[in-house]
């Protein structure tokens, strides 16, 4: 039988994964495309956006996944500061 709840936590933290990649992959292909440094292209909010949004699911599908209180806590504190970061870049 699957577990579907399960199935959700962990798909949450496996996309935030993708995110990252596909943040990093995309903007690295940018900068030789356009002859710039890697880190021009990181400081960008087309790249810190979807680095801040992978981290908010990274953070709530571990904390979805944890089994301990206190590892719970951790990772609530780690997504509530993902979050933050994330709303801080629509303020730029």
């Amino acid at each position: 039988m699957i577990d579907w709840t399960a199935l959700l936590v962990n798909s949450l933290w496996i996309l935030g994964a993708a995110v990252l990649l596909a943040a990093f992959s995309y903007h690295y292909w940018q900068a030789q495309v356009e002859g710039t440094s890697v880190r021009v292209q990181l400081e960008r909010p087309s790249f810190s956006r979807p680095f801040w949004l992978g981290f908010v699911l990274i953070g709530l599908g571990l904390m979805g996944t944890s089994n301990r209180w206190w590892e719970t806590a951790v990772w609530a504190v780690f997504t509530v500061f993902s979050l933050f970061n994330f709303y801080t870049t629509f303020k730029k």
